[in-house]
């Protein structure tokens, strides 16, 4: 009998913690904090690491990533803290004396990701 209620409480918390983890991930039901700012600096930082201007593109990516970082801290999201990351590595890499042409990759892949979280909110019509 005592072994029968032990399976029990066994069995109840394996499917608690398996419920949890089914409704874990996906998106929030309203957008990021900051999600149209990061997206604006995000494609400011694009546009003059394109043009070559090193300051530019440092100042905007610093931005977008203060931004980032601050959505991250309010309401932890992916798309948040892979920018972020995505954007910490831009920055590393522009004021270690890295060519713009270098950060263009990374920052195409920052903003190819926040546009496509920004298009997902306004067809919901949350944005």
């Amino acid at each position: 009998m005592r072994g029968n209620s032990m399976m029990r409480i066994i069995l109840a918390l394996f499917l608690s913690l398996s419920a949890g983890v089914s409704i874990a991930g996906g998106r929030y039901a309203d957008p990021p904090p900051n999600l149209v700012e990061v997206q604006k600096a995000s494609q400011s930082a694009l546009d003059a690491a394109k043009q070559g201007n090193k300051d530019a593109a440092l100042d905007s990516a610093k931005q977008a990533r203060k931004l980032a970082v601050a959505s991250y801290k309010e309401k932890s999201t992916m798309p948040m803290q892979n920018s972020s990351s995505r954007l910490k590595a831009v920055i590393a890499d522009l004021e270690n004396g890295g060519q713009p042409t270098t950060a263009v990759t990374t920052l195409e892949e920052v903003v190819k990701l926040i546009n496509d979280e920004v298009e997902y909110y306004k067809k919901e019509g949350k944005l």
